[in-house]
C-alpha cells in the first residue's frame, strides 16, 4: 500500500502545483480596487459636471435679464425716433402756419417770442424777412428739441451694445462649460470602454484559472480512483 502511494504521491503534487501556479498566476482576477479607483474618479466628474451645468443655468438666467433690458433700451430707442418724427412734423406744420399769418398774427408771434420790450426803437422789416425769421426759429426750437433727443437715443445705444457685450460674453462661458462637459463625458466613456477591455481581460483569465483547477482536480480524481483500484 505504501509503494502505490508513493507511485501516486508524484500525480498528487503535479495536480496540486498545478492548481498553485493557476491560483498564483491570477490571484487578481479578483480585485477590485482599480474599480473602485475608477468608481471613485466618475464621481468626481460627475461632479464637475453638476458644477458645470450650474453655471450654465446660472449664465441662462443672466441672458434672459439681460435680454429683457435690451429689449427695454431698444424700445426706449424707438420711442425717441418716434418723438423725432414728430417734432419734425411739427415744425413742417408751423412753418406752413407762418405762411398763412396775417401781418399782426405775424408781428404778435415775434413779440410773444420776445416780450421783454416790444416798443423801443420800433424798425421797419420787410414782411418776406419776417416770415424767414419765423420759420427759422420755429427751426430752432424743434432743433433744440431734436438734439436732446438724438443725445439720449445715443446714450441708449451705448447702453444696449454694453449690455449686448455682456450677453455674448455669457454665451461664451456657455461654450467653453459644455465644451468642458464633453471632456469630461468622454473621459467617462473612455474609462468605461477600459473597464469593459479589464473586464474581458479578467474574464478570459479566469477561464484559463478554471480549466487548471478542472485538470488539478481530474488528476486528484484520478490518483485517488487509480488507489482505490489498485487495493
Amino acid at each position: 500500500m505504501l509503494s502505490k502511494l508513493k507511485k501516486a504521491l508524484p500525480i498528487i503534487i503535479f495536480a496540486v502545483v498545478t492548481v498553485a501556479i493557476g491560483s498564483v498566476l491570477f490571484e487578481k482576477c479578483g480585485s477590485n480596487a482599480e474599480h473602485k479607483a475608477f468608481l471613485a474618479q466618475v464621481d468626481s466628474l460627475h461632479k464637475v459636471n453638476d458644477s458645470l451645468e450650474a453655471k450654465i443655468a446660472k449664465d441662462d438666467a443672466a441672458i434672459d435679464s439681460l435680454d429683457i433690458v435690451a429689449v427695454e433700451l431698444q424700445y426706449k430707442v424707438d420711442h425717441q425716433k418716434a418723438k423725432v418724427k414728430t417734432i419734425v412734423k411739427y415744425i413742417e406744420l408751423e412753418k406752413n402756419n407762418i405762411d398763412a399769418y396775417s401781418d399782426p398774427e405775424l408781428v404778435s408771434s415775434l413779440n410773444n417770442r420776445y416780450p421783454a420790450d416790444t416798443i423801443t426803437n420800433p424798425l421797419l422789416i420787410a414782411q418776406p424777412v419776417l416770415v424767414s425769421a419765423a420759420k427759422d426759429l420755429v427751426e430752432l426750437d424743434g432743433a433744440k428739441q431734436i438734439i436732446v433727443l438724438k443725445d439720449s437715443s445715443i446714450n441708449t445705444l451705448e447702453a444696449k451694445v454694453t449690455v449686448k457685450d455682456s450677453i455674448i460674453g455669457k454665451y461664451a462661458n456657455k461654450e467653453l462649460n459644455y465644451k468642458n462637459i464633453i471632456l469630461n463625458k468622454d473621459k467617462e466613456i473612455a474609462g468605461w470602454e477600459g473597464q469593459y477591455q479589464k473586464i474581458e481581460l479578467q474574464y478570459n483569465k479566469l477561464k484559463v484559472k478554471s480549466k487548471f483547477q478542472r485538470i488539478g482536480s481530474y488528476i486528484v480524481i484520478g490518483g485517488l480512483a487509480y488507489l482505490m483500484l489498485a487495493k
